[in-house]
């Protein structure tokens, strides 16, 4: 994922927690809110909850990895936050992507690519 995609700053994090809503499933749950850009800002949150860090960051790389090839096909303009589950860990990586799919589908974030 491209660098210009990724939440940075914490005020868009909380912006995005405080205006947004959300839909989840038992592997993230999403939260997204509309941004001034016209470009997509994806976020992503693992708590501790989740294990040390080592494993943190690997639920941090396998999202990014998921997310990647679906940003084009996302409605531009919006702030995407996922909040990792203890489960992201133990899951196969195409069971993940159709529930990041299902989950964009959902909170109808992603346009038609038909």
């Amino acid at each position: 994922m491209n660098r210009s995609y990724s939440l940075k700053r914490h005020k868009e994090f909380r912006y995005t927690y405080r205006v947004g809503r959300s839909v989840g499933s038992h592997l993230f749950s999403l939260v997204w809110a509309r941004n001034r850009t016209d470009s997509v800002k994806v976020g992503f949150s693992v708590s501790k909850k989740v294990g040390n860090s080592v494993q943190r960051n690997r639920a941090k790389r396998r999202l990014r990895a998921c997310i990647t090839p679906m940003l084009d096909s996302i409605r531009t303009g919006m702030n995407l936050i996922f909040i990792a589950r203890r489960e992201v860990l133990d899951v196969p990586f195409p069971e993940m992507q159709r529930q990041m799919a299902d989950v964009l589908k959902r909170a109808g974030l992603l346009e038609n690519t038909t």
